[in-house]
């Protein structure tokens, strides 16, 4: 205490005459380094070229063997970046094609690091966005607890933004599947660590929570763009509202006709308690939720649309997948009604987001006499990637509705 209270002292009187900022962040933030440097002739190892013994020649591959390894440049960014003379690997953004890579939600899924399944064994490893990280915690001593337990808990599904990853010795991967997770107790005997039996649920609730703060990061990027007049080159709509021509037009012919179209959701907005007369208020709260009930509705989570109805009857060859659109019924994928009204208040604040680049570039609003309905259609393309990253909350979906059992028919087969 006697030595930091003469530095603090200083750094008011710093600040009172304006020298500088109070308490300024001293370590620049981290990037990553390239290893990259323009690449040497290739050497020639004929004996008439060198006069002498090539180990005493400048550069020779065998004591300078790294000087002749190629190493990758960085990969590009998704904002331009700040161009700094006399680098070797300067840095770039993105092309439209990779930002067409970028915003394909499956193509990102499919290149994530591939691991091994604890309940599947060695039979196939799988991506990672298609499995959940779990580890072993010690819960502290209490007094219902006199001697610290240990427990096993999933790791690594919520947004890095909000928590940290548990950086522990290692962890184990088991199938973004509910029965997989309830199989989990078999394999595991005759081990110290047992997982609990509300794991499952307590997994579901941090994929439904995953899913609502990828909303979230979206609509703070929008709000921050309309606030700064930054990032307004496209006109590219990633959330709007379905009309109501436009939704039953999809339930009447089962079919999405969307091209850039990853997902549709049918969010209501809740409505008042009949004993309070006030409507939940929103929850992002990492513990268990208290409202959460199952409700007695025959609507599944999710289910696949084709992009063209047409498309669904057509002769196609069986080697290429059909295009199709997820339909996410809100009701049912959030059940709690804290979390469904932090989502709906999240899809609200991206819309009038997005009514101010309608407004900037003279797009006209639908009819009056065409009402908007529940459902949100999200979109994502390499023109929206520029704008925000619709493609982490597919992502996010899609795990949800892989964990609650969609997909995974074949297997039970």
């Amino acid at each position: 205490m006697p030595r930091i209270l003469p530095r603090l002292l200083k750094k008011i009187q710093q600040q009172g005459r304006g020298q500088a900022a109070f308490l300024p962040y001293p370590q620049p933030p981290k990037r990553r380094k390239s290893l990259h440097s323009p690449p040497l002739s290739r050497p020639s190892f004929r004996p008439e070229d060198h006069p002498r013994s090539i180990v005493l020649t400048s550069r020779n591959p065998v004591v300078n063997a790294k000087k002749y390894v190629r190493n990758k440049k960085l990969p590009p960014t998704l904002c331009r970046p700040v161009t700094v003379d006399g680098q070797n690997d300067p840095p770039r953004q993105m092309t439209d094609a990779e930002f067409g890579w970028w915003a394909n939600p499956y193509l990102r899924m499919l290149t994530s690091p591939l691991r091994t399944c604890v309940v599947t064994k060695h039979e196939a490893d799988f991506c990672i966005d298609f499995l959940v990280r779990l580890v072993g915690m010690r819960i502290p001593n209490s007094r219902i607890r006199p001697h610290p337990t240990g427990v096993i808990a999933p790791d690594g599904l919520l947004s890095p933004k909000y928590t940290n990853r548990y950086r522990s010795g290692g962890g184990m991967y088991v199938l973004c599947w509910r029965e997989a997770v309830s199989a989990l107790k078999k394999n595991m005997k005759g081990l110290k660590l047992a997982p609990s039996p509300r794991l499952a649920d307590y997994i579901a609730h941090l994929l439904r929570l995953r899913v609502v703060q990828e909303f979230e990061l979206l609509a703070e990027r929008l709000e921050y763009a309309v606030r700064s007049g930054k990032n307004r080159r496209t006109s590219s709509v990633i959330l709007r509202r379905l009309t109501r021509d436009e939704w039953l037009a999809v339930k009447c012919t089962k079919s999405a006709p969307y091209e850039n179209g990853v997902a549709i959701l049918v969010v209501p907005p809740l409505k008042k308690d009949p004993a309070t007369k006030e409507r939940p208020r929103a929850s992002l709260s990492a513990l268990p939720p208290t409202d959460e009930r199952p409700f007695e509705t025959s609507l599944p989570v999710s289910t696949l649309l084709p992009v063209s109805s047409q498309l669904a009857n057509a002769n196609l060859p069986t080697s290429l997948p059909l295009p199709y659109i997820p339909l996410y019924n809100g009701v049912t994928a959030f059940p709690s009604r804290s979390q469904r009204s932090a989502l709906h208040g999240i899809l609200l604040r991206i819309l009038k987001a997005e009514r101010f680049i309608k407004y900037l570039y003279h797009q006209q609003e639908s009819s009056k006499s065409s009402k908007a309905s529940h459902a949100f259609l999200l979109c994502s393309d390499e023109a929206t990637a520029r704008r925000g990253d619709a493609s982490g909350i597919a992502r996010a979906l899609w795990r949800l509705r892989m964990y609650e059992g969609s997909g995974w028919q074949d297997v039970e087969e």
